[in-house]
C-alpha cells in the first residue's frame, strides 16, 4: 500500500511533490522548500498509520529490505545517505529515493504496479479549470514493462 501511494507521488513532477509531503515555507520556488526529511516523516506517518489498523504491509518491509541488501540504506539510514549522495540537494536526494522505488517496482512487478501502468493515469494536480495538469503521468520505461508482463 506504502509504495503505491509513494510511487504514483513520484511520478508528480518534483515542484509538485510539496503538495503531498509539506513544504516549509512560503516561496514562489516549490523546489525550494523540499526537505527530504519531510518525505521521510510521511513514510514513518503512513507505516504508523498501518500499525494502528490490522493492515500489514509486507511490500513496503520488503522495499526496505531490498534498500538494506544492495547497500542503500545503511546504518546512519537513507535520508543522510541520500543527502550525502546528492552533495546536499534536497530535490535530488528525494529523486534518488523515488528511483530507487522505480528500480524496485521494475525489478519486482508487484501486481498493482502492473495495473497502474496498463491504462493513462491523470495527475493528481488539477489546473485553473479543475483539470489535470497532466493527462497522463505514466513513465514510457514503465508502460513497456507492464505491456511485456506475462
Amino acid at each position: 500500500m506504502l509504495l503505491k501511494h509513494l510511487y504514483r507521488i513520484s511520478l508528480e513532477k518534483p515542484a509538485h511533490w510539496c503538495f503531498f509531503i509539506g513544504i516549509g515555507k512560503e516561496t514562489s520556488d516549490m523546489l525550494d522548500g523540499l526537505r527530504i526529511e519531510r518525505l521521510n516523516a510521511y513514510i514513518y506517518g503512513f507505516r504508523d498509520a498501518q500499525r494502528a489498523l490490522p493492515i500489514e504491509d509486507n511490500e513496503a518491509k520488503a522495499f526496505f529490505d531490498w534498500l538494506i541488501a544492495i547497500g542503500e540504506f545503511p546504518v546512519q539510514g537513507w535520508v543522510r545517505k541520500y543527502l550525502d549522495d546528492e552533495d546536499g540537494n534536497e530535490a535530488r536526494a528525494i529523486q534518488k529515493f523515488f528511483g530507487m522505488l522505480h528500480r524496485y517496482a521494475l525489478e519486482q512487478r508487484p501486481a498493482w504496479f502492473l495495473a497502474f501502468n496498463s491504462s493513462p493515469q491523470p495527475s493528481q494536480i488539477q489546473g485553473g479549470e479543475e483539470q489535470p495538469i497532466r493527462s497522463d503521468i505514466r513513465l514510457a520505461l514503465h508502460i513497456e514493462a507492464a505491456r511485456a508482463a506475462p
